[in-house]
Formats: structure tokens, sequence, C-alpha cells
């Protein structure tokens, strides 16, 4: 064996041992994940640091509860737990792992373990060492960094339609993160502050992929700890029309009208009210006996004005002067006549989650309003951008408009 090839095979092997646990750590690791029969004690002798200044930079109250699997930061890091790339999603390997057996935890063929990561499906795995897998098969149910405890999240999401994130920590958090980019929006769901959750909204033409999420916190000594994932976006069962709108009603709508409007709604609903007021499923906001006649998602295009490229709510077919009912409690933000919309009424439910209600022939509601579910909002019409007497009712979460029937059928963070 030459010279070069001795070297490689040194650097190499230096490599497993600095990230697998046998020998001490280098000065660049970021990170140690925690295998069996490691201490805190032990970690932070590895690391070349006190088990207080470890315990500090992880936000941990008690040395003796440190768990299998655990992401541990060096003090003075920022950290990363779990890396995606592409269409994949890296796991980590428990002890005793192979390819083949990581894998089939996660519902992967051994073989296309084997091939993604350029390893044998027999290759044994050092604790913590990363594998590939692709992003649809199932993530860990949980995770963990520091003082969180637990991590939950889908591993599939639909175009249109809404995750749910649960967060689970030893202490009280100040979560922060993000998905595919924009802000998350946390909630407490125990008043020990424990438990925390937040929605996962998805754009109707966010092209299917792979997109990623990071959740983490600032530990008191002032350490970022991040974990990162990726949640696959699928297509929606979604179909298509176009809208053929008066003469008399396109006259109005030219560019400058279109997009002070639309200015004007997204100043409303991109607020975030410190209190959640929806705690249930919500109710139908028209009576069970009005039919969709255009439902949420459909790719739209008009016969006037650029308006938009899909349907942002849901229509109801109704005959004019119909009720129309507050689906959950909320404070009215917005009731006024608009260009497009019409007769216009904007609930904020709190926490960045908004609905609205367009082409009211009455509105009997004004903003400042508090609303409880099952309240008269209005009566249906055909004012503004419409073709016929229906409701449009709307939902947005961070901005984002999601269908709002998937509400009816589930409350706003049911059980994991």
């Amino acid at each position: 064996m030459g010279r070069l090839n001795k070297l490689a095979c040194r650097l190499l092997l230096a490599s497993l041992l600095v990230v697998g646990g046998s020998g001490p750590l280098r000065a660049q690791e970021e990170s140690y994940t925690v295998a069996a029969g490691d201490t805190l004690g032990t970690i932070a002798a590895r690391l070349g640091v006190t088990v207080a200044e470890l315990a500090a930079a992880n936000g941990i109250d008690d040395p003796n509860l440190i768990r299998v699997g655990q992401v541990l930061l060096a003090p003075g890091r920022s950290a990363v737990a779990v890396e995606s790339a592409g269409a994949t999603v890296a796991v980590r390997a428990w002890p005793g792992d192979t390819v083949a057996s990581l894998a089939s935890r996660y519902g992967v063929e051994g073989g296309q373990a084997a091939e993604l990561n350029g390893l044998p499906a027999a290759r044994r795995l050092f604790p913590g060492q990363p594998l590939q897998i692709p992003a649809q098969a199932a993530p860990p149910p949980t995770a963990v960094l520091g003082a969180v405890t637990s991590v939950q999240m889908p591993a599939t999401l639909l175009q249109g339609r809404t995750g749910r994130l649960f967060v689970t920590s030893s202490r009280p958090l100040q979560l922060e993160g993000h998905w595919n980019g924009q802000p998350l929006i946390f909630q407490l769901l125990q008043e020990d502050g424990l438990r925390q959750a937040a929605f996962l909204p998805v754009d109707a033409l966010l092209a299917p992929g792979a997109y990623p999420l990071e959740v983490g916190y600032t530990t008191s000594s002032g350490v970022p700890l991040r974990l990162q994932r990726s949640i696959l976006v699928e297509a929606g069962p979604y179909d298509s029309q176009e809208i053929v709108v008066s003469q008399e009603k396109a006259e109005v709508l030219t560019p400058p009208v279109v997009q002070a409007e639309r200015e004007r709604v997204v100043s409303v609903w991109s607020q975030v009210s410190p209190e959640r007021f929806w705690l249930e499923r919500f109710q139908r906001p028209i009576g069970a006996d009005y039919p969709t006649t255009s439902p949420f998602g459909t790719r739209r295009t008009y016969s006037v004005a650029d308006i938009g490229n899909f349907h942002a709510g849901q229509d109801f077919g109704a005959p004019e002067g119909t009720l129309v009912f507050a689906p959950a409690p909320g404070r009215v933000v917005l009731a006024e006549p608009i260009a497009v919309r019409g007769n216009a009424v904007i609930l904020d439910h709190g926490r960045g989650v908004f609905s609205g209600y367009w082409h009211l022939s009455e509105m009997k509601v004004g903003v400042g309003m508090d609303v409880a579910a099952g309240d008269v909002l209005g009566l249906v019409g055909n004012t503004g951008l419409s073709t016929g007497a229906h409701l449009h009712w709307e939902l947005r979460i961070g901005g984002v408009a999601v269908d709002p029937m998937q509400f009816l059928e589930e409350a706003p963070f049911p059980a994991p």
C-alpha cells in the first residue's frame, strides 16, 4: 500500500473515531450524539469542557437525565442536529445498527438505503452516524435536543393542507423556528409551558418536493440549539376552471385597484395576536343545505384582471340574504366593502389564524367586535368580483391560504 493510501486510511479511521465515540473529539466538532453508556462527565471530558459548561450550553437542568440519541452541543458552537438534503432526510443510527436495520426501522428497503449512501447493506454503523433515506419515509417518532425531549411532525403534507408540529420540553422554553422559510408561531398547549405546538401551512401552489423545517431555542448562555428536518409536500387533488366576469364588473378591476386591495387584506392577516380564541373544531359558516360550488385550491384563470391563479377559499352556493355564521370564536378585524371581495368580513382567531367572508349583501358586525361560534356575521350576496350569489369562505394561517374544510373535521391541535 502506497504512502497516500495509508494516509487516507488513517484519516478515515480518525474521522470515524471522532464522530463514533472512542478517542478525543477534535476542536472543530460541534456536536456529539449520546451513545449507550455515556455520562455527561465522560462526554464533557471528550469535548475538553467542564460538566457545568456542557450542561449550560444544552439547557440541561439535571446532569443525570441524558438520553441515548440526544444531540449535545459543544459550548460556544451552534448546532444543527439533523440535516436534510434534497429529497432525502438524514436519520441517526442506534447502537448496533447496520444500514439495513436502520433503513428497515423507517420502512425503507436495505438495498435502496445502501445505494443512496454508497454503503453495503450489512455495513455496521457507529451510534449517531447519519444515514440518508427517502424523505417520504416515516421520520423518527421523536427527536431530542437539549431541554427539548420530543419533536413530533408529519412525514408528508398535501398542497393546501395544514400540518402540526408538537414540541415537548423538560422546562418552559421560548421556541423559535421556520417552516419553508416562514416563521413558526408557537402556542402553549399546557399551562406549565412544557408542551407547545405550531401549524405548518402549505401553499396550494407549492411545488411537490422536500422542504425544510427548523425548530429550536437559545440557551440561557446564548447558544442557539437547532433541529432540522425535511417534510415532503405532495400534489393536491385540484381541478381547473375559467371564470368569466361581466364587463360591468371588469371595468372597476384595474391593476392599481387590485393591488391596493391585496395590500389592504395582507396588512390585516399578517398580524399575530397573543391570545388564541379558537379551541374546538370549526362549525360550518353556512347551513348544511347549501352545497360547495367551487372548492378550495381549484386552479383558476379569469377573463379579466390578474386576480390570482388558484381559488383561495371554499364557495357555497346560496340565495342572497342567507345567514353567514362565525365558525369559531374570534375578533372582527375588517368589515368593509372592497372591489374584488365585495362586502368583506375578516375574523382574527388568534396566533396568526384568520378567516374571511366575501361577497356579502350585508355585514352584521363591525371592527373590534368579539364573536362566538354561531354568531351571525352577515348575509350571502353577489358583491365584488362574483358571478352569482354565494359565500366565499377563506382561512389564512400565517398569511398562507389553506383549505378551511380540513378544520370542520379536526380540532386545532388534536393529539398527535
